[in-house]
């Protein structure tokens, strides 16, 4: 297989097996479709999981843009408040040195006139210093008497006094002119303001909708796992069959390891003209079928035969399988894997991916991240892998961070493989899961294209048969060939020429965050380049599989394709786990605090019973819970009511089911209460975050997360 021209979507993977499609979209991605839809027995519901979750992603993305906007916009308007205000300030100042300047004038003017002093001003020269000082000029007996007796010495006086009255009223104008501009930048925000809100209500209205529509679709997605795990066996059955059909009997793996020592009647199997070490081939019927060896078709029967099983971490069965424990046991007892997926990388002989076979040990990771999964392939770009996503074994598809394939029938490898470092960030991605959250630092990451130069087009989660997974993996920005495309934030380039994209750039942030740049039209870096956030790295383009002029951006955590717009939005962005999207999480897949309703994740609950039995066992009462995981719907509704206070919907990890708001002393800083919780809380798995802590950027004490326990 070309693992070059495949577009992984793991948070709808079988988006490709759904019969019904939206239209498509001005400005999107083409990419033909290769998977056959299911049998309609299960296609034949009013909205699929996938649906939903694109049409949640939808959604995001549009709220999201309405809430840059109007952020935006709030910034400015704070901006030119504060301008107006200290150019107000300013004039204010200058208006009382200007008086002050004048009244020493007229004072000046006065006591020259009583002493007779000669000046050379002229007449309305003086009647302005003396018209501070006297309300009514008549109280001068004679003016013209006054205005030959001033001296030349109070020339210089006058000179001040009308310079601080030209730069006062300079500064004057000066303040009116940024008072309307603040006034306006205030109108705009407010009209943005109440964008946001109305797009929240609809936002709100439209996700109940989908409430009722959750539980149904989360047991479709369920039943395509299952035609998916079925069709995949059927047609390894189905080899099976043909090559039993050539009476060839599967011989030992050692006589296939050299395509140029065959046994009598094999002959090698070839790819793109290279032969293919570890298996043969036979003519049978008029045709070339392939011979593999007993050891792999009984590693991909045990492989098989544990499709279904529960997941569980580090889990090596009978009962659940983690992923490094499935694929060890399909490979018994022929070889037993090391017991972490950095240590097979170097024990195996890798092998092209051109020539990936099925019972093949693929590793997925990245050189930034480490290795954080592995499973056993299949033909037409599948694998069985026990998934934390999926919660089970399963026939997935071979994601795009495919690391390298090894054939354990090859024996070690001949050159020696050196397997990446893990980072700190790898054990979020464990096993086809995602982290949950991953904040990039708002101020480091900045937009792919200059404000004013392009539009919000095609959506990340964007429906259509265009797509090879039946859904769009990025968000496209219209705008016109040869604009600056530049990089969102620092990292090392990586350019490619896939047929999809034409010119591709794509950029390693390092701890599993990537960022990809579709259809340029230019290149203006190189491979291996090191890039600061904004530098330009192409332009604009229509190359590759293109509708018309648009850049096609994509964020991906991992390997997996997520939203862009909360990152574009605020820096950082919520991803996922069990295929679920923020706040559309079906009942059925969490579990109760028993009390008030409250939810969590599962392990998340789990580990909160034992957090509150420790708090109960020491204070003598049980922990108070005032939120626990939040649906999408009521996300929006709180950020309609506490814009400034709540976060982005979608980009919650109460969506996620791993976040809860505590009361009853918790939510003050330095209580007794408090001070248990940040000394004890994490020894169940339940932290504080940075940003809540006292002095952080949004100080909020009652909210505690799960996250992964002090012994991990």
């Amino acid at each position: 297989m070309d693992l070059g021209k495949r577009r992984g979507l793991r948070l709808a993977a079988l988006g490709t097996l759904l019969a019904a499609v939206a239209v498509p979209v001005a400005h999107a991605d083409p990419s033909p479709s290769a998977t056959e839809p299911p049998p309609a027995s299960v296609t034949d519901v009013n909205r699929s999981l996938e649906q939903l979750q694109a049409e949640a992603a939808a959604l995001q993305a549009d709220f999201a843009k309405a809430t840059i906007a109007y952020t935006k916009a709030l910034k400015e308007a704070q901006a030119a408040e504060a301008a107006a205000k200290k150019a107000e300030s300013s004039a204010t100042v200058s208006k009382g040195r200007s008086d002050e300047e004048r009244r020493r004038l007229g004072v000046i003017t006065a006591q020259a006139y009583q002493l007779g002093i000669p000046t050379v001003m002229g007449t309305e020269s003086m009647l302005w210093s003396l018209a501070p000082v006297a309300e009514n000029l008549q109280e001068i007996a004679d003016r013209q008497t006054a205005i030959t007796q001033l001296g030349n010495t109070q020339v210089s006086q006058y000179q001040r006094a009308r310079a601080a009255e030209v730069e006062s009223d300079r500064l004057r104008g000066e303040a009116t002119t940024k008072r309307t501009a603040a006034d306006q930048a205030a109108a705009k925000a407010q009209e943005l303001s109440n964008q946001v809100q109305q797009k929240a209500a609809d936002a709100a209205a439209a996700m109940a909708d989908q409430t009722a529509d959750l539980d149904v679709a989360s047991a479709l997605s369920q039943q395509l796992q299952q035609a998916r795990n079925q069709q995949a066996l059927a047609r390894w059955r189905a080899y099976l069959t043909e090559l039993a059909a050539t009476k060839v009997a599967p011989p030992a793996a050692a006589v296939l390891k050299n395509p140029a020592k065959l046994p009598a009647g094999l002959g090698p199997l070839t790819r793109r003209g290279a032969a293919i070490p570890g298996v043969a081939s036979v003519a049978a019927g008029g045709r070339t079928v392939r011979v593999m060896s007993a050891e792999t078709i009984r590693a991909v029967n045990q492989a098989f035969s544990l499709v279904g099983k529960p997941y569980g971490v580090a889990a090596t069965g009978p009962d659940k399988y983690g992923c490094l424990g499935a694929a060890r046991v399909a490979w018994q007892p022929y070889t037993t894997l090391p017991n972490l997926v950095g240590k097979v990388y170097p024990d195996y002989q890798a092998v092209p991916n051109a020539q990936i076979q099925p019972g093949d040990i693929l590793v997925m990771g990245s050189k930034s991240l480490g290795l954080v999964h592995i499973g056993i392939a299949l033909d037409s770009g599948e694998m069985i892998a026990a998934d934390e996503a999926k919660g089970a074994v399963v026939v997935t598809t071979i994601p795009d961070n495919l690391y390298a394939a090894l054939r354990p029938t090859l024996g070690a490898p001949a050159k020696p493989q050196v397997a990446p470092v893990a980072t700190s960030e790898a054990y979020a991605f464990r096993c086809g899961n995602t982290a949950t959250s991953y904040d990039v630092g708002s101020g480091s990451w900045t937009w792919p294209l200059p404000d004013g130069t392009y539009e919000i087009g095609t959506p990340f989660g964007q429906s259509g048969a265009m797509w090879s997974t039946g859904l769009h993996t990025g968000q496209d920005f219209p705008a016109a060939i040869g604009t600056t495309v530049r990089a969102v934030t620092s990292g090392v380039v990586r350019v490619e020429h896939p047929a999809w994209a034409g010119n591709l750039v794509r950029i390693d942030h390092g701890n599993g965050l990537e960022t990809l740049y579709a259809h340029l039209s230019r290149v203006d870096v190189t491979d291996g380049q090191q890039v600061t956030a904004g530098q330009q790295i192409g332009a604009v383009g229509t190359e590759g599989n293109s509708t018309g002029p648009h850049l096609h951006f994509e964020v991906r955590l991992g390997g997996d394709p997520v939203n862009p717009m909360p990152f574009l939005a605020t820096g950082s962005a919520s991803t996922g786990w069990g295929g679920y999207s923020n706040g559309m999480i079906p009942a059925g897949k969490l579990c109760a605090l028993g009390s008030g309703g409250h939810m969590l994740r599962c392990d998340a609950a789990a580990a909160y019973a034992r957090l509150a039995a420790a708090y109960r066992a020491h204070f003598g009462k049980s922990l108070c819970i005032t939120d626990s995981y939040r649906s999408y719907a009521s996300q929006v509704s709180l950020y309609q009511r506490k814009p400034s206070l709540a976060a982005l919907p979608g980009t919650s990890n109460h969506g996620w089911g791993v976040a809860v708001d505590l009361c009853g002393g918790i939510d003050k800083y330095n209580t007794t209460q408090y001070q248990w919780m940040k000394s004890h809380a994490p020894a169940y798995g339940w932290l504080h975050p940075a940003w809540a802590d006292q002095g952080g950027n949004r100080e909020e004490p009652w909210h505690w997360e799960f996250g992964n326990p002090a012994s991990a």
